[in-house]
């Protein structure tokens, strides 16, 4: 008997069975190569909405043009986020000078207007999320979020343009260089961060697992493929443009000393590329439309559960009932996260502001203090495959366990380690101007007129960036794996745009706690010391919830996983350390 598409009920139930699979494949492979990268702020991959999907995108997936033996369309998405990866990196490199150094700023000042933008980036994936998979499906979000972000960039570069009256404030000739100074309005750049922490959230969620949805559910290969290929554009987009656009703010142009248009401008131009890129292979793409976020499934359990009249399990089943619990017991592991967070992204605001402060003379080349952030990146490229071959067999072999709970632990004593060590370099830069003001009574300075040739080198930050960086792989990426051992498959995807929001939380912290203390020395021991806290709240809520997620895992987890033994091994092969 045949469905009226032409496909009889057995090859329906086939199509389906691997369709799960491949949406498996999809979570166990890829995802452990790119958690890291998830964690920095780069798009997740989300679950592609395969399950009771019509058979007739499965065909449409096999009369797509293929190049080297990828859907023609790939080449064109794994562009845009390259493009796209670039502008916002390199919008954001520059952002904490350009309001310190060129909207005169204060540092505490520039601090929460950093952290409010990043708060911003991490809570709009949930809209986007929701306005994808419930109102106008992955594509139609992505290209509309692209025209709002190139907006956003368009707005952030022609604001930077002071000597154009719309947005000057101020202007000044300094007499001894010949150049102006011209100091643009806040307005202007206040808008556009705003309106590009809408569009890149917009798409965040989509883009990958939009790549994921051009793919025959029989090209696992090619799947993985093309996540690597993704996450390798990403990386290189955020490197490159972390590289580059120090070096174009400072450059000379328009009668300034500094270039910052030009600095903005680049990246704006990218995000125009990005949404070019993702047109022109329109019509090669298959479009799923919106089936639906399990989101509000989560949100209707919850509120039946405590404001219903009926019981949930009536309105809802015992299966989706079991869900929503085993989703929260997920969500406690989260809960002190914000805090990993707060201070995993200073290393953007707090830290380029101490950067700023140092030599960074190397010969005849100076490193500035922006262009310091490019060392995380390097490292976790460099780090992710030493842990997985050295640091766990290691602690394996000598007794330590290498569970998700301890690493997670783990990875947050060392984050408050790095501030402790960073602390101690605050210090010395302050023990340097103590030094200068007892043998210059007539001179005295502080830390921001103090001489950077008279300070410490920038490069002594490096051991701090080297232990968050460590932080960052024991915790980022062993979040993602913790969630993806014990969260339902129908879950998952609310796992994903909850651990952004811890994300949005921690910036939403520093905002907080920006204004405890002005001296930095005693934010940086402040920071440790949460984050100690943190650490402690961690063991304690994994001990609590430990016993029950195993459970829910053995009685309901189980068997779905012994289907993807075949299609993952692989992958688990490659990620020996993780086995326990």
């Amino acid at each position: 008997m045949s469905d009226s598409d032409g496909f009889d009920r057995t090859q329906r139930k086939r199509y389906d069975d691997t369709a799960r699979r491949r949406s498996s494949l999809l979570d166990g492979g890829a995802r452990r190569r790119s958690s890291a990268l998830e964690a920095k702020g780069f798009p997740t991959i989300a679950d592609p909405n395969t399950d009771g999907v019509d058979d007739k995108y499965e065909l449409q997936r096999a009369a797509v043009p293929r190049v080297f033996g990828f859907p023609i369309s790939i080449p064109f998405i794994i562009s845009n986020e390259f493009c796209e990866r670039f502008s916002y990196y390199g919008m954001r490199t520059i952002l904490t000078i350009y309001f310190t150094k060129k909207l005169l700023m204060a540092d505490e000042t520039a601090t929460l207007w950093f952290h409010e933008f990043m708060g911003l980036c991490y809570a709009t994936p949930l809209l986007g999320a929701i306005i994808a998979d419930v109102f106008i499906g992955k594509f139609r979000t992505i290209f509309i979020m692209s025209l709002v972000y190139v907006l956003g960039n368009a707005v952030m570069a022609l604001s930077a343009i002071g000597k154009w009256s719309i947005f000057q404030a101020s202007s000044s000739l300094d007499t001894e260089t010949g150049y102006y100074n011209y100091m643009p309005e806040v307005w202007g750049p206040l808008l556009a961060l705003h309106l590009i922490a809408l569009g890149t959230g917009g798409i965040k969620p989509c883009v990958s697992s939009f790549g994921g949805d051009q793919f025959k559910a029989s090209e696992g290969i090619q799947l993985r493929r093309f996540f690597s290929m993704f996450y390798f554009s990403i990386n290189a987009g955020s490197v490159l443009a972390t590289a580059l656009t120090p070096e174009l703010r400072g450059m000379k142009c328009m009668g300034e000393e500094t270039c910052y248009p030009l600095a903005f401008g680049v990246p704006a131009i990218f995000m125009v590329l990005a949404t070019i890129a993702f047109l022109i292979a329109s019509k090669w793409y298959v479009k799923i439309p919106p089936l639906g976020n399990p989101i509000i499934d989560v949100a209707k359990v919850t509120w039946t559960t405590f404001f219903g009249k009926d019981s949930p399990q009536k309105l809802y089943g015992e299966k989706k009932v079991g869900e929503t619990k085993q989703i929260y017991r997920i969500l406690a592991v989260f809960i002190p996260f914000p805090f990993f967070w707060a201070l995993f992204d200073q290393q953007s605001s707090r830290w380029v502001i101490q950067a700023d402060r140092m030599n960074g003379n190397v010969g005849s080349f100076e490193i500035k203090p922006d262009q310091m952030q490019v060392i995380n990146p390097a490292f976790v490229m460099c780090l992710i495959p030493f842990f997985e071959i050295v640091v766990y067999p290691l602690m394996k072999k000598i007794g330590l366990p290498t569970s998700p709970a301890f690493r997670m632990v783990m990875g947050m004593f060392v984050a408050a380690l790095a501030f402790i060590v960073c602390a101690f370099v605050e210090l010395a830069m302050e023990q340097r101007v103590n030094a200068w003001n007892s043998a210059h009574v007539n001179d005295q300075r502080d830390l921001s007129s103090m001489d950077k040739e008279n300070q410490l080198h920038v490069l002594a930050m490096i051991p701090q960036i080297f232990l968050i960086t460590c932080a960052e792989i024991l915790c980022s990426i062993t979040v993602l794996e913790f969630a993806y051992a014990y969260t339902p498959p129908s879950m998952k995807s609310v796992c994903q745009s909850m651990m952004l929001l811890t994300s949005s939380f921690g910036n939403l912290v520093v905002v907080i706690f920006t204004e405890v203390t002005k001296r930095d020395l005693h934010q940086y021991i402040m920071w440790a010391g949460i984050q100690i806290f943190a650490s402690c709240l961690m063991f304690y809520i994994c001990r609590k919830v430990q016993a029950p997620l195993e459970e829910y895992k053995r009685t309901n987890l189980e068997g779905q996983e012994g289907e993807e033994v075949e299609m993952t091994q692989e992958n688990r092969k490659s990620s020996k350390a993780y086995e326990d």
